[in-house]
């Protein structure tokens, strides 16, 4: 008997390997070569060797003319080669590898422009590292077993904030109610910044747990909950200085160039900051979920995605339609969309939690500090907003703030006269969006030949979103003003449901935009592994 035939993705990818032909699906912009390894090599070690020179003195040549001129020449070199990246090159392999090299490229180059020369020439600042402390807190048990009420719902974490934020962390009521050791470093000692993290099951085990005699509806209870947390309370604050040493700038420089949230670090965005009241998750909390909550959202979305493409994507492919998204029914649109949207989510959190696993033999190091992706359940959302602030990834969160949020505030300021002081939400707001748009346009842009009107769908669904936000905020304040008035409460009962309704069915009339485009790039063809 013959060898069964490879899947089709499989035989694209290896015949592209021997080729270097783009597979199937794959439009690259004209003139792109195949990406090589030194090509995406060289601006990451050249952006690594900046950062050596980056934190002040000691020792004293690092603040010498020459010293910071080939910083600068070294910091925007790399910014150039990160930029250049996905409009000089695509991986023929794959559609998503290409998609994912221009996330790679832009980011890569706004952050390099951001710690080099935004941050440092307008504002004085180079990244301090922050060190976190975690002390037990007690915890209000509850009918689902996990205490503090809506915060145990929710999760919230903090990692850290601005300045402004970072506090010293008090002492103890006992030495029972810290976990792990003080960092006793004195203020002479340079050392990688740590946090108290351990594999923090309680005293009881996961298995102690599920033997008891409980009713089968308990025990699935638990079994779908998995081991638990321990319950913390997280402070923070920022080292007094700068590494001194050759090493420890090395492992600075490290830290920083890896951690993309700026976690461990005072470069993160101050809002990501929601509670100092937070979980700490262990090995077996995150395997626990990825075999349990994330790898059986990723299996249904992918068997949604796999089941439109193959009934009803390929044959209008085939048949040479232009728009074959469109050409669906709104029941499969909306079905494709909502795949798309929980498959994302969930490869992200898969994502996170294999390097959180990989990563945790290094603890404490904040190499190993991986805080939750989403602060928010799903279910406890109640608004657009609160979707985008807590519900979602917050990886990109620095590049939109320092080339959306804050341009979006100072045009809002200067059209309409405020002060510097005063609040421009709707700049922030839209800023916000509309560099999210670009930043994922500029992307699938790669796997469409370089075609900017087809790569619009993601442009259109962060500016409706963005857009959405603002009259979402607009109306919530009309409608207390409205109860006030007539002596009722600001909120009833029935809100959270009209604000599940409206956010759900937002995100799935506008994001049939981003449906569109992926289809269009060929995207949902390589997850249906066609």
């Amino acid at each position: 008997m013959g060898r069964p035939p490879l899947p089709p993705f499989l035989h694209h990818a290896l015949t592209s390997l021997l080729t270097a032909q783009p597979r199937p699906g794959l439009k690259p912009i004209p003139g792109t070569n195949p990406l090589t390894p030194e090509a995406i090599l060289c601006p990451v070690l050249l952006y690594y060797i900046a950062l050596l020179l980056l934190p002040p003195p000691p020792p004293s040549s690092i603040a010498s003319p020459q010293v910071v001129l080939l910083r600068n020449i070294l910091a925007a070199s790399a910014a150039f080669l990160f930029l250049r990246l996905p409009l000089a090159y695509h991986v023929p392999q794959s559609i998503g590898l290409t998609y994912q090299l221009g996330l790679v490229g832009l980011y890569g180059g706004l952050r390099v422009l951001d710690a080099f020369f935004v941050s440092l020439y307008l504002w004085g600042h180079v990244p301090r590292r922050v060190r976190y402390q975690h002390r037990v807190r007690p915890e209000t048990p509850t009918k689902g077993g996990r205490g503090d009420g809506d915060v145990a719902r929710t999760k919230p974490w903090s990692d850290g904030g601005d300045n402004g934020m970072l506090r010293k962390p008090s002492l103890p009521p006992s030495s029972q109610s810290q976990i792990g050791k003080e960092d006793r470093r004195s203020s002479l000692q340079r050392g990688p910044s740590q946090s108290d993290l351990l594999d923090n099951m309680t005293s009881q085990t996961y298995t102690d747990l599920l033997s008891r005699d409980d009713s089968y509806t308990t025990m699935l209870t638990k079994l779908l909950d998995g081991p638990h947390p321990i319950p913390v309370t997280e402070t923070a604050h920022t080292e007094d200085d700068y590494p001194h040493t050759f090493l420890d700038r090395m492992s600075w420089a490290l830290e920083l160039e890896l951690s993309m949230r700026g976690v461990g670090f005072t470069w993160t965005t101050a809002d990501v900051r929601h509670t100092k009241k937070t979980w700490l998750p262990s090995v077996r909390n995150r395997v626990h979920s990825i075999f349990v909550h994330v790898g059986p959202v990723i299996f249904w979305a992918w068997a949604v995605i796999k089941a439109v493409y193959v009934r009803r994507l390929q044959g209008l492919e085939e048949r040479g339609v232009e728009s074959t998204f469109d050409e669906l029914a709104l029941g499969e649109q909306l079905a494709l969309t909502a795949a798309l949207g929980a498959f994302l989510m969930a490869a992200f959190s898969l994502g996170h939690s294999i390097f959180a696993i990989i990563c945790s033999p290094l603890a404490p190091s904040p190499l190993a500090f991986f805080p939750p992706l989403y602060t928010t359940r799903v279910w406890d959302i109640t608004s657009a907003r609160g979707f985008w602030s807590y519900g979602w990834h917050r990886l990109f969160a620095r590049l939109f703030l320092v080339w959306g949020v804050w341009p979006g505030e100072w045009v809002e300021r200067k059209l309409l006269g405020k002060r510097a002081d005063e609040r421009a939400d709707v700049g922030k707001v839209l800023g916000g969006f509309l560099s999210s748009a670009l930043v994922h346009s500029f992307a699938v842009r790669g796997t469409l030949g370089g075609n900017w009107a087809d790569a619009a769908g993601e442009a259109k669904f962060f500016a409706w979103n963005g857009i959405a936000v603002v009259l979402e905020e607009v109306v919530k304040r009309m409608a207390r003003r409205w109860r006030r008035q007539r002596g009722a409460k600001e909120q009833m009962w029935y809100d959270a449901y009209i604000g599940r309704i409206w956010w759900t069915g937002l995100l799935l009339t506008t994001g049939r935009n981003f449906a569109r485009g992926w289809t269009k790039a060929g995207l949902v063809r390589e997850m249906a592994f066609m």
